[in-house]
């Protein structure tokens, strides 16, 4: 796991401009999703959905966006990916998350085709650590700040 560098959203910004300005001329669809950069490292940069955090019984459920800054190989023989919308399962208290489903895209922000997905059920989570100062950690503070109080 790569350590995050916490940079202002407007910097972050900036230095998506050239990954993204592909996507955005191919004229992306609009929706309601609001992305808050959360994290960012050496290899990608990562945004939470600040429309879909809530709380599922004593844990939080938070969906993600990775961007990343060189294509990835995908486990699909040819292809790459360049980002990623995962739906994770945040347990505050242990600073754990798990991966409830992903699904990579070719393109940046979450454009062109689906090229791999994965999903678990309830039963089978894998749950990873999520260390303060990742990429992991920065998901998992931003999103245990969001739960109710009670």
């Amino acid at each position: 796991m790569r350590i995050a560098k916490i940079v202002p959203f407007g910097l972050a910004l900036a230095s998506l401009v050239a990954f993204t300005g592909a996507a955005l001329a191919q004229g992306a669809p609009a929706t309601d999703e609001k992305w808050y950069s959360v994290a960012l490292s050496d290899n990608e940069e990562a945004f939470v959905n600040t429309n879909t955090v809530q709380a599922v019984g004593t844990q939080m459920q938070v969906r993600v966006k990775e961007n990343y800054f060189a294509p990835r190989e995908s486990v699909k023989k040819g292809k790459t990916y360049q980002s990623a919308r995962t739906e994770y399962r945040v347990d505050c208290a242990a600073r754990k998350v798990a991966m409830l489903e992903t699904k990579a895209y070719a393109g940046s922000d979450l454009t062109g085709e689906v090229v791999q997905k994965a999903s678990r059920n309830e039963k089978n989570l894998i749950w990873m650590d999520a260390p303060r100062a990742t990429v992991f950690g920065e998901i998992l503070d931003y999103t245990c700040k969001q739960k109710p109080a009670g």
